[in-house]
């Protein structure tokens, strides 16, 4: 199936190698199942609104650690309207993105958010900086204004610590190349970790999903259960589907 025909029968496509393929059940999570990045969540449901109605918006760098809920936000947003659609890309195939955008011009009726998902670059990541950059500004190729591209990264700046500490050779103007592809992003939000209350939020939000009184045994199993894994969005879920399976 042509790409253009994808995008008219789907509300999400995948890029995997250089086949986009259709995703029949796309997984949306609820808006009100995200605790403890309330401000996260309105920045960037305000951002995607203003997409939808035509508005100017901004392409978004969504950065902090794993498991704090960047790329399911991401995903809440097609909740906002039938006409949003998600084109997920690996980072190592942005290329592709060009040929998108002339399609994109051509199916103005839909709005559409790419998500290039763990945006972090290690090692030869040089083509992936200039592509991006390209596509974000600064190009002989004309954005289509029902595009937004929407990424995610361990880290602001887009490159792991021990390169910016000199563990492994990382050339100055290196550096400054990833700083310039993170000033592209007109908005960046950052995910900071989980405090222990909005752990236990989290925990009795998904316990209502599973039916799950939520009491003082279930909160000393799930700090328990965080100790070695830390505060996050993701440990909460983990911990309520792990107390739903082992429970007597």
């Amino acid at each position: 199936m042509e790409l253009r025909s994808l995008f008219e029968t789907h509300r999400a496509v995948a890029l995997f190698g250089d086949k986009p393929l259709g995703v029949r059940r796309v997984n949306i999570p609820p808006l009100e199942g995200f605790v403890g990045v309330n401000r996260q969540k309105e920045l960037l449901v305000k951002n995607t609104k203003a997409l939808l109605e035509g508005k100017p918006f901004n392409d978004v760098l969504l950065w902090g650690k794993r498991g704090t809920g960047k790329s399911s936000l991401i995903r809440a947003m097609l909740g906002l309207s039938p006409s949003l659609r998600l084109f997920q890309v690996d980072k190592d195939r942005v290329e592709f993105l060009f040929q998108f955008f002339d399609l994109a011009w051509d199916l103005r009726h839909l709005k559409f958010l790419v998500l290039v998902d763990d945006l972090t670059i290690t090692g030869e990541g040089e083509r992936t900086i200039r592509i991006l950059k390209t596509l974000l500004e600064g190009s002989v190729f004309e954005r289509p204004p029902n595009v937004a591209i929407y990424a995610t990264s361990n880290r602001k700046n887009l490159a792991p610590d021990q390169y910016l500490e000199g563990v492994y050779k990382f050339p100055q103007e290196e550096i400054e190349e990833r700083f310039s592809l993170v000033d592209r992003f007109g908005l960046r939000i950052g995910f900071t970790d989980f405090g222990r209350g909005d752990y236990l939020r989290a925990v009795e939000y998904y316990c209502k999903q599973y039916g799950i009184p939520f009491g003082e045994s279930v909160k000393g199993a799930a700090l328990e259960y965080a100790a070695e894994r830390g505060f996050s969005g993701r440990t909460a879920h983990q911990f309520v589907r792990y107390f739903a399976a082992t429970r007597l």
